[in-house]
């Protein structure tokens, strides 16, 4: 009994000293900030624009396709947090590769050797396919430390990733290219290296060369977070 009237005694007080608080001036103390999302912005040199000038008519073959040298760009990907980025490709010229039929992707083989295996077109001349194109990446360090170019295609292996070497970033179903080891992609601060791009024209007997004929391919590359 004693031991319940102090309790009622001790709450009694509490109560008494709350409210004589609650008349005292006061001061709110604030916590604020803000959660920023994860940003990353890929840079190419030149805005991306790979340029071949003025290609000579006597430099294409009449019946075989003509391989244009390779060209290539510095390219970086910078983030505000170290980040797993991948690459999505998305064709913005489909149905204008020559010399193949283009797979479910978008690309097809390419007809003959360049830098990569698969290859997107280079546009129409009219209904005249002009030819096609691949595009690769070399000499990437991330954060300043070398690192390997790493592939999935999620329709084959979801989820498994591959060396690249020399395959290029296209490929025959949807997939992803990134950077790292044979398992997995790293996460960076900074991207940084070569895209290389070569191109080949058509055979000299399907274009119609009495007129300029334009060069014009068209691949976004699409960041992923992974």
């Amino acid at each position: 009994m004693i031991n319940a009237i102090k309790t009622k005694v001790g709450l009694l007080a509490a109560l008494l000293t709350t409210s004589i608080a609650v008349m005292a001036e006061s001061v709110d103390v604030k916590v604020i900030g803000t959660i920023t999302p994860m940003a990353c912005k890929p840079t190419l040199a030149g805005g991306g624009t790979i340029d071949y000038g003025t290609i000579n008519l006597d430099t294409l073959k009449r019946d075989e396709f003509t391989v244009l040298s390779e060209k290539q760009i510095d390219f970086s990907i910078v983030c505000n947090a170290p980040a797993k980025i991948a690459l999505k490709t998305i064709n913005g010229r489909t149905g204008s590769l020559a010399g193949n039929d283009e797979e479910i992707s978008g690309y097809g083989r390419a007809p003959v050797k360049i830098n990569s295996t698969y290859a997107a077109g280079l546009g129409l001349d009219a209904s005249k396919k002009v030819g096609g194109y691949g595009i690769s990446f070399s000499d990437a360090t991330a954060d300043n430390v070398k690192t390997e170019n790493i592939y999935r295609q999620d329709d084959w292996a979801p989820g498994e990733w591959d060396l690249n070497h020399a395959r290029g970033i296209f490929g025959n179903i949807d997939g992803l290219f990134s950077w790292g080891s044979i398992n997995s992609p790293i996460a960076f601060t900074t991207l940084s290296g070569k895209l290389k791009v070569q191109a080949y024209i058509n055979k000299h007997s399907e274009l119609d060369l009495t007129k300029p004929v334009k060069l014009d391919g068209l691949t976004t590359l699409e960041l992923v977070y992974l």
